[in-house]
């Protein structure tokens, strides 16, 4: 389904293209289609890897017309997930540098110089379509850094950037479940009313995304489930487990207790809740943008 989505979401984009003429189908084919995949694969992977580093786990990675979404899970807490969610963003950065160094050869291939220019050629012409391509490439990464990394709403890079860093100062789970959502919120209406003033479904279809993950959080709020959400499991039951340990009586262990052991058993881990997602079972959703 997702994959059928990608396809319909490109041929409408180059159908729409074919009103400006010319090259322009070929291009907006070969900047949505090919550069945009590798591109969201590859900041996904930064995600999934980021995971993998902090001990965690991946089960797989969705690309879809809105984006892409990285299916990982770790026993980590705020500061471990804010490097997973700043992983993703940082990919653009060697990405731009390297479509930078591909403009420098497609502008001495098509104007014989190396001085380039973040600017569409007029007219397109199969001289400067490798150009053109470049350009529009290092703008896709531009775009993708700073609407991932600089707008805070859940459940974009920023967002959880947004959590983790007032869960980190200590800020209460209902409390910063709150705040992510009165952020998020209005973002969001915003984006909708921007892809509407625009006539820009994508726009318009990651605004409703948004808002629908901002309610699904707001949901747990209001319902007192927080635990179950995968942004806010481990600091729900970190706090869970300390609220018990602090009302149970001390008792003298019987014999000395190693500190590389738990529960008398060497090599026994305690079961830990998924934090990021929560679930043990990665439901659908629960993933990494």
């Amino acid at each position: 389904m997702p994959a059928d989505l990608f396809i319909v979401f490109l041929a409408l984009q180059v159908v729409g293209s074919i009103l400006y003429g010319g090259l322009w189908p070929l291009y907006w084919f070969l900047l949505l289609g090919p550069i945009l995949l590798v591109t969201v694969l590859i900041h996904e992977l930064g995600h999934s890897l980021a995971a993998r580093q902090v001990g965690g786990r991946v089960e797989g990675i969705l690309l879809w017309p809105l984006g892409g979404l990285a299916f990982i899970g770790h026993a980590k807490g705020p500061k471990a997930d804010m490097w997973v969610a700043f992983a993703g963003p940082l990919t653009h950065i060697p990405m731009t540098a390297f479509w930078v160094g591909i403009l420098f050869a497609a502008t001495f291939i098509a104007y014989g110089t190396t001085a380039i220019q973040l600017a569409w050629p007029h007219p397109l012409t199969y001289r400067n379509l490798g150009v053109a391509v470049c350009v529009g490439a290092i703008l896709l990464n531009i775009s993708l850094f700073a609407f991932n990394l600089l707008v805070p709403a859940y459940p974009l890079d920023g967002g959880r950037i947004l959590v983790d860093s007032l869960l980190t100062c200590g800020v209460a789970e209902r409390t910063t479940a709150l705040i992510t959502c009165c952020v998020a919120a209005p973002i969001a209406i915003g984006i909708v009313i921007l892809g509407c003033v625009k006539f820009q479904v994508i726009t318009i279809l990651v605004g409703l995304w948004i808002l629908w993950s901002t309610w699904q959080l707001f949901d747990c709020y209001r319902k007192n489930m927080l635990a179950q959400h995968p942004m806010f499991a481990f600091a729900a039951n970190q706090h869970a487990a300390a609220v018990i340990a602090a009302n149970q009586p001390a008792v003298a262990p019987s014999q000395a207790v190693s500190p590389y052991a738990y529960g008398g058993t060497a090599g026994y881990q305690p079961h830990v809740v998924q934090g990021y997602p929560a679930a043990q079972h990665f439901p659908p959703g629960a993933g990494r943008v």
